[in-house]
C-alpha cells in the first residue's frame, strides 16, 4: 500500500515538473476543527473486535504552492480518540501531524473556475490511555470476572487518495468527490500484546464549500461533511497571500 502512495506521490511530480512555476507562488495557511467517527476492527487472539473511533480534532494547515498545478501542504494539531468497545478506551488530545499533495487536474477560466483536482495524504496520530481489563471468567454467568488496569496505547498511519470537483459562483465554491483511505495502525495492549487494526470501510465521499469573506477571495470560512469511510463534520478558516 505505501508502495502505491509512493508511486502516486512521484507521478505527480513528474507531471507538475514540465510545467513552469507560478510568478508568485502563493502561500495559504488555515485552522480545522473537525469531529470525526470511523469504524475499525482489530484481530485478537479469541477472534475479530469491532468498534467505533470517536475524534474530536483541531488542526492547522500550511501549503505552497510550487507550480500551477502543484500544490503541497503540512499538517500538525491536537486529536482525542474514544472507543467505547475497546475497553472504554478514552485518550486525551495528542499531537496529530502529517502532510500531502494537489494535483490540479483541470481549472476552468474564471468566474465559474470550475476545477478537478486530486489529493494525496498521509495522516498520523499515537494515542495512549489506562484503561481496565478482564482476565478471568470474562463470560462466566455465575462467575464475577476478574480485573486489571493497565495501559494501552492507539496509533495509526492513515493514507487517503481523493478525487474532487470544485466551482461555483462569486465568493461561494462548492466542492465535492470520493475518497479512498486505508489505517495501518496497532494496538499495544500492556501485558497481552500487540494487535493490528484496520478499517472497515475504504471508499467514502466528501461535500462542502468556501465562503469567501473579501472579493479577492484570500479568507474564506470552510464547511465540510464526509460520509461511508468516515462520518466527519468540519468547519475552518483560511486565507492565502
Amino acid at each position: 500500500m505505501r508502495t502505491g502512495f509512493v508511486a502516486v506521490a512521484w507521478l505527480i511530480l513528474t507531471a507538475s515538473a514540465s510545467v513552469a512555476a507560478a510568478d508568485a507562488p502563493p502561500v495559504s495557511f488555515g485552522v480545522e476543527l473537525g469531529v470525526v467517527s470511523r469504524e475499525v476492527e482489530e484481530e485478537l487472539p479469541t477472534g475479530t473486535t469491532r468498534g467505533v473511533v470517536d475524534s474530536t480534532r483541531l488542526v492547522s494547515r500550511l501549503g505552497l504552492q510550487v507550480a500551477p498545478v502543484l500544490l503541497l501542504f503540512g499538517e500538525v494539531g491536537f486529536a482525542d480518540v474514544a472507543i467505547e468497545e475497546f475497553d472504554d478506551y478514552r485518550s486525551d488530545l495528542h499531537i496529530l501531524y502529517g502532510g500531502g499533495a494537489r494535483v490540479i487536474l483541470y481549472d476552468g477560466a474564471y468566474p465559474d473556475r470550475f476545477m478537478i483536482y486530486s489529493d494525496v495524504k498521509i495522516t498520523r496520530l499515537q494515542t495512549d490511555d489506562r484503561v481496565t481489563i478482564c482476565t478471568a471468567n470474562c463470560n462466566d454467568p455465575v462467575l464475577l470476572p476478574t480485573e486489571a488496569v493497565t495501559d494501552e496505547e492507539i496509533d495509526w498511519t492513515e493514507y487517503a487518495v481523493s478525487l474532487g470537483i470544485r466551482g461555483g459562483q462569486e465568493g461561494f465554491r462548492p466542492f465535492g468527490g470520493v475518497r479512498y483511505s486505508r489505517l495501518d495502525g496497532t494496538d499495544h495492549i500492556q501485558g497481552e500484546g500487540t494487535f493490528d487494526l484496520r478499517e472497515r470501510t475504504s471508499l467514502g465521499f466528501f461535500l462542502g464549500a468556501d465562503i469567501f469573506l473579501d472579493r479577492e477571495e484570500r479568507n474564506a470560512i470552510m464547511i465540510q461533511i464526509s460520509g461511508l469511510d468516515e462520518n466527519a463534520f468540519r468547519v475552518g478558516y483560511k486565507v492565502s497571500f
